[in-house]
């Protein structure tokens, strides 16, 4: 089974806030449940790198937060 893991590091964290933005922009639906929200508190934890961490685990899929974790490094 996937886990939702993800650990972010602060180096990475704008190559990350950037992939997920690129996410919202091409998809209304991303990343699937509540969306709306989902961006919202995107907004609000994409500061660090541990509070991001937090939203992805949240938010994305084990899949999502497995692409994204390759996209960020």
């Amino acid at each position: 089974m996937n886990s939702k893991k993800i650990d972010l590091q602060e180096q990475h964290l704008s190559a990350a806030c950037e992939h997920i933005q690129q996410q919202f922009a091409t998809h209304s639906w991303w990343p699937t449940a509540q969306p709306a929200e989902a961006k919202r508190e995107f907004e609000l934890m994409k500061g660090s790198a541990t509070a991001l961490n937090v939203w992805c685990e949240k938010w994305l899929s084990a899949d999502q937060c497995q692409k994204l974790s390759k996209k960020a490094v």
